[in-house]
């Protein structure tokens, strides 16, 4: 439980215990215009309010003037016209001292009425004072609504930045896509490549294939040209043979022909004794011209036809040595064109390669960007929801004060309106036991820091002590108030002024205090 509440229900412990001894003084009074005057006054006190901000609530020194919050001023006097009429006045600070003065007073019925108007026009006043102050309150809370929404951090338009993160990433894709559409055609290009590469080389085969037939061709042909060299010289020969053979036959025929003519000049032949020798002559002749002429037909006849098979075969080997020729050189023709192509293909992917390394480090380095501003981003959604937590802890810290405020005032006017309805009541006189009336002056002194107790000390005079000695522990042990309350008093500017002689300490403090002590009549009262 909060210790103003607290504070609170004692109070109207105490209240009640008050109105219960009073009921008995005046029970025991003989005098039969027993009465009772309550005087309450509550002045304006100041209550520190610090200021506050977005990141960590804070209230600065600033002093609004709140009547009936932070210090409250009260007195209150009980006067009955009989022998036995007490009054009582308190002073208290927040964390301050408190002294308890009780001084025998007398007065009458007409000091009564004055007193009774008096406190009327008092309490009216304290609740136009209760009023102003919820008023205030309310003007401060707007304010302080106002002040909160004015500081509140303005959050990061990301509407904008996802639809940029969007357009990117739309971007990043689109790149991907060219990307893997360039992969693509290197991998076509590639594929083409070594499918140019396998032809180059099958081609290459076939080129050494046709050179080295080439190769062989020549030599043939080298070889037929030997053989028809060889053919030639033979035909040569031969032709030289039969030009030897002609003029040996000549000659042969010119020796027989000049030995048949010296031979027949005298001679003279029986014709019928044998043939004649013309005849045999024409015959050998005719049979060696025959020989020669076949010889002679059978060499240029096989001459002819070594001589077309040569020819043939040189024919055939020249057109194919062309057609090896215009094929190599196609061939070559067309290794270059691929050569060429070749090194186009290499240019053409070294550069995709260069463009896709540029790509690839161009995206890498927008993307650590994106990286960089996502985290970003992220840390500022993480601050502002650290702000906004923050805020509304603020908020209900505020909303508690707020409440124990309003809790506090509806307190204040419950005790006001009980004080009102406390009435002047007439009890028959009863025989009045021999009690003796002393003057009791009682100072309790109270340190309180942060509304926690440090220290407490107490005085009393000698004559109440002697007579009440049971009572002595209670008020040296702290002042144990249950049960034997007998005023609720309030802090006043009085008592504030002898906190500050007495200590030297500035009596200003935040919070609302409701400060109790009681005096304990046994001995008057017969309790």
């Amino acid at each position: 439980m909060d210790p103003r509440q607290k504070d609170a229900t004692v109070a109207l412990r105490y209240l009640s215990a008050y109105r219960s001894a009073a009921g008995g003084l005046k029970s025991n009074s003989s005098n039969s215009n027993l009465g009772a005057k309550l005087h309450l006054t509550i002045m304006a006190s100041s209550m520190s309010v610090r200021s506050f901000s977005m990141n960590r609530p804070s209230f600065s020194s600033r002093s609004l003037m709140d009547t009936g919050r932070a210090r409250s001023r009260a007195s209150v006097s009980f006067a009955a016209a009989s022998p036995l009429t007490r009054s009582a006045s308190i002073s208290h600070d927040l964390n301050g001292p408190m002294s308890l003065q009780l001084n025998g007073l007398h007065g009458n019925s007409t000091n009564e009425k004055e007193a009774m108007q008096s406190l009327n026009s008092r309490l009216a006043n304290y609740l136009d004072k209760v009023r102003s102050l919820e008023r205030s309150n309310a003007d401060l809370e707007i304010k302080i609504k106002q002040l909160m929404i004015e500081r509140i951090p303005k959050g990061h338009d990301l509407d904008s930045m996802m639809a940029q993160a969007h357009a990117v990433e739309q971007e990043v894709r689109k790149k991907t896509l060219e990307n893997a559409r360039l992969m693509l055609e290197i991998d076509n290009a590639k594929l083409a490549a070594d499918d140019f590469r396998i032809k180059w080389e099958t081609e290459l085969v076939m080129c050494q294939s046709v050179e080295r037939d080439c190769v062989a061709l020549k030599k043939a042909k080298t070889d037929h040209e030997q053989i028809i060299a060889s053919l030639r010289g033979d035909l040569d020969s031969l032709k030289e043979e039969l030009y030897f053979l002609k003029k040996n036959h000549e000659e042969e025929l010119e020796q027989v022909r000049s030995r048949i003519a010296r031979d027949e000049v005298n001679v003279e032949v029986d014709p019928a004794s044998g043939p004649e020798l013309g005849t045999i002559l024409s015959e050998l002749r005719s049979q060696y011209e025959g020989i020669v002429k076949k010889n002679k037909e059978q060499a240029e006849q096989w001459y002819r036809k070594k001589l077309e098979t040569v020819q043939n075969e040189v024919k055939e080997n020249n057109e194919a040595l062309r057609g090896a020729q215009g094929e190599l050189t196609e061939r070559q023709r067309f290794l270059q064109t691929l050569e060429v192509e070749l090194d186009s293909l290499h240019k053409q992917i070294a550069a995709l390669e260069g463009n896709l390394a540029e790509t690839g480090q161009k995206y890498s380095s927008e993307m650590e960007q994106l990286q960089a501003t996502l985290s970003q981003m992220e840390d500022d959604l993480s601050q502002l929801r650290l702000d906004m937590q923050r805020t509304k802890t603020d908020y209900e810290q505020l909303l508690r004060i707020k409440q124990n405020l309003e809790m506090e005032i509806a307190t204040y006017r419950r005790l006001l309106e009980g004080e009102e309805i406390v009435k002047e009541v007439i009890v028959p006189p009863k025989k009045e036991p021999d009690v003796r009336t002393r003057k009791i002056v009682k100072v309790v002194t109270q340190t309180m820091i942060n509304g926690k107790v440090v220290d407490e000390s107490s005085e009393m005079s000698t004559s109440f002590l002697a007579k009440n000695k049971h009572l002595r522990p209670r008020l040296q042990n702290g002042l144990e108030l249950s049960g034997h309350a007998d005023f609720l008093l309030f802090l006043t500017d009085d008592a504030l002024n002898c906190w500050r002689q007495a200590t030297g300490v500035p009596g200003e403090h935040k919070g609302i205090a409701i400060l109790a002590a009681a005096v304990v009549f046994q001995g008057a009262a017969g309790i």
